[in-house]
């Protein structure tokens, strides 16, 4: 049903968190998943330590020791060099049983990372609280602004269209396909740093520690997909509201862009604070430059007036001010 002009009735203003310094529910969420990917990884170690001390047998061999490097490289990532002690160690080994182990190592990094599989990987849950408090954001913020949205729009109705489900089902795929990515990864770079350095002769502790180190690496990629696929979420399912809410009910809407104005933040996500942009503009400019990563950035859906500009000016002004401060104390 397209609405007449008369019917947009406004009967407030888009809700601003007050203060920024406060640790948002992102952020809490995120720190949840963080302290979650790092139990999985320090499990993944403890496994391996003991995977290694079971197979990864043999002698030392005090002669011809000889200093030498250890070239590693996560997918994506600039290689890394590791100063090592090649020709000290010769290993019980074989060709059937190398690749015996580096199957094993295969199941430790599934079993933590892949976690459920693709129908109930355990990162899902966090991305679709994520995505369910992203539809409960803009149906409060669109609610509060509209009495024709709040009139014609519940929030279970919301859940339980076909559209969110299929979104859900969507950033599912999405999510399980950059974990498969995560573990694969790993997978790869710790079977040439076992392979190398067996062949290489690098004793049995060296090779453990810079297993551990790059696990580290590991882990750190996987803090920042995590880190993108819940804040992502939540961004995507208010965009989703905000253009639904459009198509459905004939109302002007846009996304008030509010920046975390933290010392960190990059000048090009600043410059937004307070702006609107329509979501297809949002949307494009998340796709460049890397702007989705590392970013606390939110928008908000908002009501607006004929020309595009937002219909609460105060709310403008104070945020162009809030901009303006970040920008002489930067």
């Amino acid at each position: 049903m397209i609405l007449l002009p008369e019917q947009k009735t406004r009967i407030g203003t888009p809700i601003v968190p007050r203060n920024k310094k406060d640790p948002t529910q992102s952020a809490r969420q995120v720190s949840r998943m963080f302290n979650d990917i790092e139990s999985r990884y320090l499990d993944i170690k403890r496994r391996l330590k003991v995977l290694f001390d079971q197979r990864m047998t043999g002698r030392e061999r005090v002669d011809n020791c000889q200093q030498s490097w250890l070239m590693c490289n996560n997918e994506g990532a600039e290689p890394t060099l590791y100063q090592v002690n090649a020709g000290t160690y010769i290993y019980d080994m074989t060709a059937a049983q190398l690749a015996d182990l580096l199957q094993v190592v295969q199941t430790i990094l599934d079993d933590a990372l892949l976690d459920g599989g693709s129908q109930r990987l355990w990162a899902l849950d966090y991305v679709a609280a994520e995505y369910e408090r992203g539809t409960h954001s803009a149906y409060t913020n669109l609610s509060a602004q509209s009495s024709v949205y709040a009139s014609q729009t519940t929030l279970q109705q919301l859940l339980s269209t076909a559209a969110y489900q299929n979104q859900i089902a969507s950033a599912f795929i999405s999510t399980y396909s950059d974990w498969k990515g995560i573990a694969d990864s790993a997978r790869a770079d710790l079977a040439n740093i076992i392979a190398d350095a067996i062949g290489r002769g690098i004793n049995p502790l060296e090779t453990a520690s810079i297993v551990s180190k790059r696990l580290d690496v590991s882990m750190a990629k996987a803090k920042t997909i995590a880190q993108t696929e819940q804040v992502g979420a939540l961004r995507q399912a208010q965009w989703n509201e905000t253009d639904w809410a459009s198509d459905r009910l004939g109302l002007k809407t846009g996304l008030l862009h509010l920046s975390a104005l933290k010392p960190t933040t990059r000048q090009t996500h600043a410059f937004w604070h307070g702006k609107v942009r329509t979501t297809a503009e949002v949307r494009a400019w998340y796709a460049e430059d890397g702007n989705k990563y590392h970013c606390y950035c939110s928008q908000i859906p908002c009501l607006l007036n004929d020309d595009g500009s937002i219909y609460n000016e105060g709310l403008s002004d104070r945020l162009a001010k809030e901009r303006k401060e970040w920008a002489e104390a930067a």
